[in-house]
């Protein structure tokens, strides 16, 4: 009977022995066609300590990294001391990405103090000192005072001394010294602060180590298919998608990760998606949200939380100036104002300006920031006339009378004369507006040079308008593109979309792969604020992007906007 009973346990083992494996390979198979959820699934369910560290190794996959720390550290406990090994290693990766670089630099260091013959010692090595290569000054100072490991100390230390200048590297290395009680230790470290020649790193940035992971939220509404803001927030992401799928096959040493929050146009819940995307997937940046009012609210917190935030669409002249962390890609009233004005003194080398504008309207912003900048240039401000022209009944026969070109008015009334008007007229009306201003400067034969902005593309000018009036104004989308590079992109959009892309799909395109390439050169996300400020120029589908040292862009396109004005301005953008 007992032989029977024993017999039947055997093969009872043998049965879930073989269910296991067959499970852990169905495991492996979701695991290296990249389908991490469902692999993390499956491995959780397995007891043994192979499947726990795969399952640690899925959940790192996902960004989802203190449940792949409590998988991996699972794994360090069991017999198999290969899988402890890569467990090490792996749970080093997981401490990077959320910046606790003290215990990843621990666990490596356990890694290449053990026996283990394979290639992972040597990957530790690199990692380890790829990660004291990558820190800042500041990590550095916090990250001595977290350390247990006298040794790592040390390596921190010593380490710095090609990123630090001599005094900063004389207080850490003192800082060292209070902590060190090992007699031989001092005497290494005293040693090494009587070394006065260093080699200082040349780069402006730290190269990120290999297998950074970089976590971007995006933070946009999510509309129903029938409102007609429903394409805008679609094609920016998908926009996106496609710029990190470029960047990924591209880069081999960094990845980047999405993470789509919906903001739902309403500021608490843009604040609450924001916060989320902080401390449970880790981003060192988001890009959004589309309106005003929630994204004042999300550049509040990107200030306190030190995380720099990229508005695609928002053009608010208050949205970023009391915020550091704050880029707008879409140029600013403000911005618009200033471009026009150098245009319009540096380049058609107008020096007699006039201003029409609204009070209480964006377009005033405009207004004031090219009388500042033409003024600032040496131009002469003719008029600068601010009226509220719909209490009027839109009537400018009044305005433009002094813009008459009759010698004997002018002498006699004692009008300025001025060589351009600048009305960047704004809202529903503004188009009407400047029809209604150029059929009046038209009545009096006035050939006055007219500036305006992005709205002034939607007025429609008569024949004669086209060829009598020479008429340009600011914009920020690009028109001129390179149509290989343009084909390409949609093709690939459409190929994994299956929709045509529009200028926003473009947009979300050109703000996540300058945010990719940005984040790439900075290297270490803290440096990422400078590494926005000061990247050079991009070249997008939709937008050029130049912060210039600023927060906002600062290139907008010049277009003709007449036969008389296309004939000047010739190609130039």
């Amino acid at each position: 009977m007992m032989k029977t009973i024993a017999s039947g346990t055997i093969i009872l083992l043998l049965l879930v022995s073989g269910i296991s494996a067959q499970s852990f390979n169905d495991g492996m198979d979701l695991y290296n066609n990249e389908q991490y959820q469902e692999a993390a699934e499956l491995f959780s369910q397995i007891g043994d300590q192979r499947s726990q560290l795969f399952a640690g190794k899925s959940h790192l996959a996902l960004s989802h990294y203190p449940m792949a720390n409590i998988y991996l550290n699972r794994a360090l406990n069991g017999g198999m001391e290969s899988v402890r090994h890569e467990a090490l290693y792996t749970l080093a990766l997981s401490h990077f990405e959320i910046k606790n670089f003290d215990r990843s630099l621990t666990y490596l260091h356990e890694l290449i103090e053990s026996r283990n013959q394979t290639g992972l010692r040597n990957d530790a090595r690199r990692f380890y000192s790829q990660i004291l290569d990558y820190l800042t000054t500041g990590q550095r100072f916090e990250l001595l005072h977290r350390l247990d490991i006298p040794a790592i100390r040390f390596d921190l230390v010593i380490r710095s001394r090609t990123y630090l200048d001599n005094d900063t590297f004389q207080i850490l290395a003192n800082e060292l010294l209070k902590i060190t009680e090992d007699p031989e230790m001092i005497s290494r470290i005293e040693s090494e602060l009587r070394i006065t020649t260093t080699r200082r790193s040349t780069a402006a940035f730290p190269t990120a180590p290999i297998g950074t992971v970089y976590n971007v939220g995006v933070i946009l509404p999510e509309f129903d298919e029938t409102d007609p803001d429903f394409t805008i927030s679609r094609n920016l992401y998908f926009g996106m998608l496609l710029a990190a799928d470029d960047f990924n096959s591209r880069s081999i040493d960094q990845k980047v990760r999405l993470h789509f929050r919906n903001s739902a146009e309403n500021p608490d819940i843009t604040a609450r998606a924001f916060t989320e995307l902080i401390w449970s997937n880790y981003v060192d940046a988001v890009i959004g949200p589309l309106f005003s009012e929630p994204a004042t609210r999300m550049a509040r917190l990107s200030e306190d939380n030190r995380i720099p935030m990229l508005a695609p669409l928002a053009n608010s002249d208050q949205l970023n100036r009391d915020y550091n962390y704050t880029f707008q890609l879409n140029p600013t009233f403000e911005t618009h104002g200033k471009e026009m004005a150098r245009f319009a003194v540096q380049e058609l080398r107008l020096n007699s300006l006039a201003i029409i504008t609204e009070p209480d309207s964006p377009g005033r912003a405009s207004a004031l920031a090219f009388r500042h900048e033409a003024e600032r240039l040496g131009a002469n401000i003719t008029y600068y006339i601010e009226e509220d022209f719909a209490a009027s009944g839109y009537d400018f026969t009044g305005v433009t009378e002094v813009f008459t070109p009759d010698e004997v008015l002018i002498d006699s009334l004692g009008y300025k004369r001025s060589q351009a008007i600048y009305a960047p007229f704004t809202g529903q009306a503004s188009t009407t507006m400047m029809n209604l201003m150029l059929n009046a400067l038209e009545s009096m034969r006035s050939e006055l040079v007219i500036l305006g902005n992005e709205e002034l593309e939607f007025s429609e000018l008569t024949p004669f308008q086209q060829s009598f009036f020479e008429i340009y104004y600011t914009q920020s989308f690009n028109d001129d593109l390179d149509l290989s590079a343009l084909s390409f992109f949609e093709e690939d959009y459409e190929t994994r979309f299956g929709i045509i892309p529009d200028r926003f799909s473009r947009l979300g395109y050109d703000t996540a792969t300058y945010l990719f390439e940005s984040l790439e050169r900075a290297g270490n996300p803290e440096y990422l604020e400078r590494a926005l400020r000061t990247s050079p120029i991009h070249d997008g589908l939709a937008i050029r992007i130049q912060f210039a040292g600023n927060r906002i862009n600062q290139h907008l396109y010049i277009r003709p906007h007449s036969d008389r004005a296309k004939s000047r301005l010739g190609n130039r953008n």
